[in-house]
């Protein structure tokens, strides 16, 4: 079947016939042409080495069966955004630029490029947050009882209550812009107006959970930050907009000048897009090798996991799409939205320093392989690097570093979650995990490796509520010190996973039925924890658990019965035979993953099998 080749080059022309040595200058040009390809002809779009601003295409079910790519060997960079020119310095040594589109209230941005870097805005405070007096008590009921057991009404979630003397004396509420905190979610809002002298502000968009929720879980959840504001500006490489004057501040990095100085700031909500229907999906589209970068959002509640923005990559009811080698960075929403389309692959790809989420997808049969996940949630830190449900979906030997709250949350049946690497999860937020499971049936978690989770507030491994029949086994923690956390989850599977940490250590079952722990390892340098209810377990055995003070305490409770705690030698359930506690364990386990049971451990004898997760993460050519 003969095909056509149709050049993309910024050194092109978009009235030229789209041949090598006559490249068009834009993607739209290149799609038109493709379009004028007769019936039974493959179409290939080839992009060239170079910039190209304010990009947004779309895809319909007529473009079935196209490639865009990278031509062999270049790196073209497709920006949602455009230059900012016209920089001069101001008597502090800051530079600004006239963004008059701004003071027009035709343009408005959230985040920013510079040189390159995904430049911060501008804080204040510079680090930690700001306490408010905002208090909402009524009782969360869980996700899958409807959440609040009282509606908040819209001035519960568009007012805040605070002292007026933490707002700094400029506070300008046009250009301010607010993060309320809540536990595992927050909200960005812009103000409306503020009374300091009852210390009162109103909101120009409601939060998606009032100020002062989930406040008797955690304290984090009464306290905001502020961005966007001069007195937030404490460092160089930030920036902020002041909407008032139309005007651009940046405070340039040591070596910077305005002669090298590239800003880029976003104009769009998408690069790519592809728009089929339920009854015509766009199918077999392949976009390989482009740099995807600088993308908007609108100051709007994100929702959980900040799923309600868009993605550089924005794709609804498609077949058989193929994301290969992509790079999508400094983008301000999602690096890439697939929803409603079967069949999805994203491979070898790599989504850096996100606005919001990395990849979110929801559909049947999709493939999430070989791709690195870092420093999602810049600017929404609920966002999650990899947000995926459906039916028969497979997340494997990926790799997940710095990220605010989950790293993987997935939900759906028949999942497969293996081989994957994560380091510095749940930096900022509460109640995620390195992979968290909502509403899961008969998936499974094997052969993953976590490191270096900063608290008992974070896990490695989590089953939430109407998970089902699903298995967790032959996973690594190290330094995670609750790594095994279940909830309201149903005849699971915990089998040979091996957790290691240098403080404390926790497992807990919470309303949970019908659970096997078998063969699985603890080993921590203080305290052993459990909570869990009698309830909660079929069978617990062949079990160590190793405590170097000696010290092991089991929670136990059960749905109908208020909580009891016994210290000491623990009193396990009926099921439970086999089971030992130790002052060591007498494991350990290298850098790369690789456990070895040292002489005199007990481990082996029990039929728990060391583990060698060395391969874990990403990896180089085709495997499965």
């Amino acid at each position: 079947m003969k095909g056509v080749f149709i050049h993309v080059s910024p050194a092109g022309n978009d009235g030229n016939s789209g041949t090598a040595r006559q490249p068009v200058a834009t993607l739209a040009a290149a799609l038109a042409k493709s379009r004028q390809v007769g019936i039974g002809r493959w179409r290939r779009i080839v992009v060239h080495e170079g910039r190209y601003f304010n990009t947004e295409v779309t895809l319909g079910p007529g473009d079935s069966g196209l490639t865009i790519e990278s031509a062999p060997g270049e790196r073209p960079i497709l920006y949602g955004g455009r230059p900012i020119t016209g920089w001069i310095r101001e008597p502090n040594g800051w530079f600004s630029a006239a963004v008059p589109e701004v003071s027009e209230g035709i343009w408005d941005f959230r985040s920013l490029l510079v040189n390159g870097r995904f430049a911060p805005r501008s804080r204040y405070p510079e680090e930690g947050a700001l306490s408010h007096e905002s208090v909402f008590d009524v009782r969360w009921m869980s996700s899958s009882k409807g959440g609040w057991e009282r509606k908040p009404t819209l001035e519960e979630r568009t007012t805040l209550r605070v002292r007026p003397e933490i707002l700094p004396s400029g506070f300008d509420p046009r250009n301010a812009e607010l993060t309320i905190y809540h536990a595992w979610d927050e909200t960005l809002v812009g103000v409306k107006t503020a009374d300091r002298a009852t210390g009162t502000i109103f909101f120009a968009n409601p939060a998606g959970h009032p100020p002062g929720a989930f406040g008797g879980w955690v304290k984090q959840a009464r306290t905001f930050v502020i961005w966007n504001i001069r007195e937030g500006m404490t460092r160089p490489g930030q920036w902020y907009l002041d909407r008032a004057q139309g005007r651009l501040f940046y405070w340039p990095l040591p070596g910077e000048n305005l002669e090298s100085l590239t800003v880029i700031a976003p104009s769009r909500f998408s690069i790519l897009r592809i728009a089929g229907t339920e009854g015509e999906p766009v199918q077999e589209v392949c976009l390989r090798g482009l740099t995807l970068s600088s993308t908007n959002t609108p100051l709007k509640a994100g929702g959980f996991g900040a799923c309600a923005f868009e993605g550089s990559v924005e794709a609804e009811h498609t077949r058989g799409l193929r994301l290969e080698s992509l790079v999508l960075h400094g983008v301000g929403g999602w690096g890439a939205r697939l929803l409603k389309s079967e069949e999805v692959r994203c491979e070898g790809c790599e989504v850096i320093e996100a606005g919001a989420g990395g990849v979110q997808l929801d559909g049947s049969r999709w493939t999430v392989r070989n791709t690195l996940f870092l420093k999602p949630g810049r600017t929404y830190p609920s966002a999650i690097a990899l947000h995926a449900k459906g039916c028969g979906g497979q997340i494997l030997h990926n790799e997940f570093r710095h990220t605010p709250y989950s790293a993987v949350s997935a939900g759906g049946e028949t999942l497969q979650i293996g081989h994957n690497f994560f380091s510095s999860v749940m930096e900022e937020l509460v109640d995620g995990a390195c992979i968290y499971v909502f509403a899961g049936k008969n998936c499974r978690a094997w052969g993953n490796h976590a490191r270096a989770i900063r608290d008992v507030r974070a896990h490695a491994w989590y089953l939430d509520e109407q998970s089902e029949d699903c298995r967790v086994e032959g996973n690594l923690a190290v330094d995670v010190p609750w790594a095994l956390h279940m909830h309201m989850a149903r005849r699971c599977v915990l089998r040979n996973n091996i957790c290691l940490s240098r403080g404390s250590a926790r497992f807990s079952l919470v309303n949970c039925e019908g659970f096997m722990v078998e063969r699985n390892l603890w080993n921590a340098a203080d305290e052993v924890r459990f909570n869990t209810a009698w309830s909660a377990i079929r069978a617990m055995r062949d079990n160590v658990m190793g405590s170097a003070t000696g010290q092991f305490t089991w929670d136990l409770h059960d749905r109908l019965s208020s909580l009891e705690r016994h210290s000491g030698p623990v009193i396990y359930p009926p099921a439970a035979r086999g089971n030992l506690l130790l002052a060591d364990a007498r494991v350990e386990a290298d850098t790369e993953g690789r456990v070895r049971f040292c002489e005199g451990s007990p481990a082996g004898a029990l039929g728990i099998r060391p583990l060698d997760l060395s391969l874990a993460g990403r990896r180089k050519g085709n495997f499965i």
